[in-house]
């Protein structure tokens, strides 16, 4: 092993304790400090590979200072705890450690979590470094390129966008003689898709007369530094910047990443990356913009000095990117242009060529297995299997047989070979849904998957080598679960690899209007009904609900209007929405309070057995057969029946 390890930790019988164990383990401990200047000295004479760091250490610096050094140096580091308020909690989990130990810890914990924290920290090492080659012969290709300097930004823009995310971006050129200006922008209205704005379209977009626009342009100050604004230190920023509050104003931005590239005779060009996200950029995007600086300043140069004239007569490219005859894996099934989304989007593209693991969060609804599809599709794998399994749904006495196969006769009614998920999916993609379903025993087998790429089939001989990627998902607080010690924290760590985050429905409501379109003609096409739009009313009432079932219980609200519709009018709400029930006299619409995962699964239930009700009263009662209820909600007639029982659903329900 004989990493070198510093241990950060002001309690010295904790501090020499750990370093027993680690010696032990084969670490080389090159020091202990108690502050965060000691760590400093002893981080400048070795070459530390990893740290152990305690939150709360001598000194007015705390273990969170001394983290975001580390992160800029690229070293990893675990934090030691002991009991920590929220806010503490909250300012650490923002450093994005590699791990986290709350004491009193055993001394396996710390072996495992440190085993699993040098993993994380090679795999994010070497895929930072192929993306960073990827991007450096990008940019050197779209340099040469023989097309015009707004097309080699615009290709530019794109091939960022997954590694600096920005709502808006703007490319400035500036000379020492103020009346010299060029410049364009991009406003990023969905994914590999951009609104490319000249002076002229700016002035229209903003509100302001060409005149004044170019009058804001020469009055900006030249960029001379790097620099990051975030949230207040932006809006600090742009009160001094008339031509950034302009922007600020115009697209709703919260943060900037400026990045100034000094070229040819004496020429500056700036590029500036907005964000609606007021925690957007942070010293790692700036770094790998330094790094990339030679391959930027060749693309930089490209762009002309010209006259104020010539200025609003450029010719403003096409607004959509993409090299033609190139195709571009689509994201089927995902709808919508909002900034969450696209933010997933990004990640999906940057994570999608790698083969670290994926673990998918979110609420249940909201969309889990889509997102595991796109990131398959866009894989290298993608001509190989994508085998997916829901760990929820096995009862116990089956999953180790389901995910690792059995061999005849390795327990009573195994007549023959069994071929589990895991060895089908050999060479693709294997998609766990509910993970944290998954009961302790088989949590172990599944870390030894994962950790030895092989699998043992029940009453087998011996292992079995695989070669699969890993996408799990889960609706549950894994963290929580972990610290309730219901799920292991080594495996914790080892799907965690590279977390993506889903944003309920609630929190992108801009994109409702589009999904309940999409739904509709999907509905009408499957019923043979003409889609003559949504009804205003309806659609006002679905932005207003707080969908606590998200893009799932939206889809079945619509399928359920669509099948009450009569196909030649506009589409209603067929029911009264959850949020609308019990409404007082005075017409104040009360809303649903949820505040934890066992309201959403109830309201769900409560609207699904609505949903199913009113398709049961059209049916009169009648679920197999042509027409039935079965058919009408494509499902197997025994499937809808035990739904039904599960429920509770009597006739007096829906008669």
């Amino acid at each position: 092993m004989g990493e070198k390890l510093l241990i950060v930790e002001d309690e010295f019988i904790v501090a020499n304790d750990l370093r027993l164990v680690l010696e032990q383990a084969g670490y080389q401990v090159c020091g202990i400090a108690a502050s965060v200047e000691e760590a400093r000295s002893i981080i400048k004479k070795h070459q530390v590979d990893i740290v152990l760091l305690d939150i709360h250490l001598k000194g007015k610096l705390t273990g969170i200072d001394l983290a975001k050094e580390l992160k800029e140096e690229n070293i990893a580091f675990v934090y030691l705890s002991a009991n920590s308020n929220q806010q503490i909690l909250e300012a650490a989990k923002a450093t994005e450690p590699y791990g986290f130990l709350v004491k009193p810890f055993r001394e396996r914990d710390v072996l495992v979590t440190l085993d699993i924290a040098r993993y994380r920290h090679k795999h994010s090492v070497e895929s930072k470094l192929r993306q960073e080659s990827v991007l450096g012969i990008m940019f050197a290709d779209i340099s040469t390129h023989k097309t015009a300097w707004q097309q080699k930004l615009l290709e530019t823009a794109t091939a960022l966008q997954s590694y600096i995310p920005f709502d808006y971006f703007t490319v400035c050129l500036r000379t020492p003689e103020e009346p010299f200006i060029n410049g364009c922008s991009f406003l990023r209205i969905g994914f590999n898709e951009y609104q490319v704005l000249g002076a002229k379209e700016l002035s229209v977009v903003s509100g302001l007369a060409e005149a004044k626009l170019y009058n804001l342009f020469l009055a900006a100050p030249v960029g001379k530094m790097a620099a990051v604004f975030n949230g207040k230190e932006f809006d600090a920023n742009c009160n001094g910047n008339a031509l950034k509050k302009m922007y600020a104003d115009t697209f709703q931005l919260a943060a900037e990443l400026s990045f100034p590239l000094f070229i040819s005779n004496d020429q500056v060009v700036t590029f500036s990356f907005f964000s609606r996200n007021v925690k957007a950029y942070h010293s790692e995007h700036l770094a790998l913009l330094i790094r990339l600086q030679q391959p930027l300043s060749a693309i930089a140069d490209s762009m002309p000095v010209v006259e104020k004239k010539q200025l609003y007569d450029e010719p403003v490219t096409d607004n959509r990117q993409g090299k033609k005859n190139t195709p571009v894996p689509s994201f089927d099934g995902i709808v919508g242009n909002s900034s969450s989304l696209l933010y997933v989007l990004d990640l999906i593209t940057l994570v999608a060529p790698l083969d670290a693991s994926v673990l998918i969060l979110g609420e249940s609804g909201t969309g889990k297995e889509r997102i595991a599809d796109s990131i398959h599709q866009r894989s290298p794998r993608k001509d190989k299997p994508l085998v997916k399994i829901n760990c929820a749904t096995l009862p116990d006495t089956l999953i180790e047989s389901e995910l690792f196969g059995h061999e005849k006769g390795a327990f009573t009614g195994a007549v023959e070979r069994k071929i589990g998920k895991f060895e089908l999916a050999s060479g693709g993609t294997i998609f766990l849904d509910e993970v944290g379903e998954l009961p302790p025993d088989q949590q172990v087998k599944l870390l030894r998957v994962l950790q030895e790429k092989e699998i043992e089939r029940i009453g087998g001989k011996a292992p079995i080598k695989i070669d699969v990627r890993v996408i799990a998902a889960t609706n549950r607080n894994l963290e929580k679960e972990v610290a309730e010690r219901h799920f292991r924290l080594d495996l914790y760590y080892r799907l965690n690899v590279f977390p993506i985050l889903l944003p309920a429905l609630r929190e992108r409501k801009e994109d409702i209007p589009q999904l309940a379109n999409y739904f509709a003609k999907r509905f009408c096409s499957k019923f043979n009904k003409s889609f003559s739009g949504i009804k205003g009313q309806m659609m006002s009432e679905l932005e207003a609900y707080h969908w606590p079932g998200n893009i799932r219980e939206l889809e079945n609200i619509i399928e359920q209007s669509v099948i009450l519709n009569d196909g030649k009018s506009e589409i209603s709400l067929k029911r009264v929405l959850p949020h609308t029930l019990n409404t007082e006299s005075n017409g104040v619409t009360p809303v649903t309070t949820v505040t934890s995962l066992g309201d959403i699964k109830n309201n769900m239930q409560r609207s699904e057995k609505e949903y199913i009700c009113s398709i049961l009263k059209k049916t009169n009662g009648r679920i197999r057969g042509k027409g039935g209820a079965a058919e009408l909600l494509n499902q197997k007639p025994t499937t809808l029946e035990s739904r039904i029982a599960k429920l509770g659903i009597k006739k007096e329900d829906f008669y």
